[in-house]
């Protein structure tokens, strides 16, 4: 199984969110990984995990 692997922006189009709630679901703890001085990358399938975790769904 291949892991998608994704940047914020991909990310936003992926979920269908803007970028104001990405920004609130990253401060309230969404995984995510970073290289040392680089841009943060995100594992869909953590993302869809933590999501259902936390009580987010989609409408």
């Amino acid at each position: 199984m291949t892991q998608k692997i994704l940047n914020s922006k991909e990310l936003c189009q992926t979920l269908g969110i803007s970028t104001t709630l990405f920004y609130k679901l990253k401060k309230s703890g969404m995984p995510y990984h970073k290289f040392p001085r680089s841009r943060a990358y995100f594992i869909l399938e953590e993302v869809e995990n933590w999501l259902g975790q936390a009580g987010y769904h989609q409408d």
